[in-house]
């Protein structure tokens, strides 16, 4: 069996086996996707269907490219944050593109801390 582990280089994500490579800047989120699946949304409003699972690009990413698990099946890029919002108890994040998503309590709260620390 073929086993391809991904690249992280310094400013670029190399996937589905070298076929394609994009700027950490450009990536809004990657969610996961039917299961075995990971949806690469960009800032373009285009995506980008990747054969590896989430927790592939989450053990590369998470804490070294500014990328957060926000949530179970949400793999964020800090740099399109642009607010928490808290609503009837539930955390929520919005992007600076103006997407919404629900976070977990857990890791919401964690999420906030983060920002608070690396912010000031």
């Amino acid at each position: 069996m073929n086993n391809y582990q991904k690249k992280v280089t310094s400013d670029k994500l190399i996937f589905n086996y070298g076929k394609h490579s994009v700027a950490f800047t450009t990536i809004k989120y990657i969610e996961s996707y039917a299961g075995n699946y990971s949806m690469i949304r960009l800032n373009d409003k285009g995506y980008i269907c990747s054969s590896f699972t989430l927790k592939h690009y989450t053990s590369q990413l998470e804490g070294v490219c500014d990328f957060y698990l926000a949530r179970k099946g949400l793999l964020l890029n800090l740099r399109y944050v642009d607010e928490i919002i808290e609503e009837k108890g539930a955390k929520l994040v919005k992007l600076s593109t103006g997407e919404i998503f629900k976070l977990s309590r857990r890791i919401g709260a964690r999420l906030i801390d983060y920002l608070k620390e690396n912010t000031d």
